[in-house]
């Protein structure tokens, strides 16, 4: 992780913060005239990279990987042209295209990515090996603990809800979804990676070098978790906007402290986190049988319950060797 500075935290926080809050409005009136916010959600994923990759080119800084860098943030400047579209004329298939743009952009990008020089993949944190048997049983523990979440969640509301769950997972649809969302990886890579380049490579380490290892990586959390502040007043929870803050925030910063563990056992390998994160957006359709997360109703128990199990699954790797240095 090469050292960072004012002038490119400054453009990584206009970037990643300004530009999604700016949207604010507009969603606030898509949202009055019933319309999907769906492309503001994904446009958004977009920007913490893209500030990261900004600021990284108006630098100049050796052997950075201007490809890829550019790729990724022409796709940005178009989903965020498609968000501001999508507003002033709903009748078009704006999500539709988006996504169409997603597939091709992630295809592009690992062309991009696998035909790029090895010293500027390593130079700006894209390295493709790592621990491979680490990341597996990583990933393993992180599916485990968040399905029995799931099911735990699930019987607390017993009754029918927990009969009806139960014949849900008795049918093959959880089973072909989860298989399907292997390759599906590797089609739709890009907004995964354009939040965990943001968060975990760029702003983790900064923050750690001034605030230490595990405060650090906990300011991180509530920043992500604050940075969704559009997307809980507009999309995911408009009914119960404050609940659904509160329960980002407990998301985000033990999320954080988890996918944080994850990179730095790997030895810095980027790529865990944003699997982890992919596995973490989409195992929501194996889980529950629909993509949908708009208009969520979220009650303060529903937080309370959310903390004491994200809290007891993730926040005891703030013990790990990597959160025990304070330089």
């Amino acid at each position: 992780m090469m050292k960072t500075n004012k002038k490119e935290l400054t453009v990584f926080a206009v970037c990643a913060y300004a530009v999604p809050f700016l949207m604010m409005p507009l969603l606030y009136i898509c949202l009055q005239n019933g319309q999907d916010t769906s492309i503001f959600a994904n446009a958004q994923m977009f920007y913490p990279a893209a500030g990261v990759m900004l600021a990284f080119l108006l630098a100049r800084r050796p052997d950075t990987p201007k490809r890829f860098y550019i790729l990724h943030l022409l796709v940005t400047a178009i989903m965020l042209i498609m968000s501001v579209l999508s507003a002033a004329a709903p009748q078009g298939e704006w999500l539709y295209i988006a996504n169409l743009v997603i597939v091709i952009a992630s295809v592009l990008g690992w062309i991009l990515l696998l035909t790029e020089k090895k010293t500027k993949r390593e130079a700006c944190g894209l390295r493709l090996h790592g621990k491979l048997l680490t990341a597996l049983v990583i990933c393993v523990y992180f599916l485990a603990v968040k399905t029995a979440m799931v099911f735990l969640s699930m019987a607390m509301q017993g009754g029918d809800s927990w009969a009806e769950y139960l014949a849900y997972w008795r049918t093959s649809a959880p089973w072909v979804m989860a298989v399907v969302l292997v390759p599906n990886f590797f089609l739709s890579f890009l907004p995964f990676f354009g939040e965990e380049y943001g968060w975990r490579y760029y702003l983790t380490p900064a923050l750690q070098g001034r605030f230490g290892a595990r405060r650090g990586a906990l300011a991180v959390g509530v920043l992500w978790g604050l940075w969704h502040l559009p997307l809980n007043l507009f999309f995911y929870s408009p009914d119960t906007s404050l609940q659904s803050i509160a329960a980002q925030l407990v998301v985000c910063v033990t999320l954080g402290v988890f996918f944080t563990f994850a990179y730095e056992k790997c030895g810095k390998n980027i790529w865990l986190p944003v699997v982890l994160h992919y596995l973490n957006n989409n195992m929501v359709l194996v889980w529950t049988g629909t993509a949908d997360i708009s208009n969520q109703i979220i009650s303060w128990t529903d937080v309370a319950i959310s903390a004491i199990m994200y809290g007891v699954v993730f926040l005891p790797f703030l013990a790990a060797k990597c959160y025990r240095k304070n330089k």
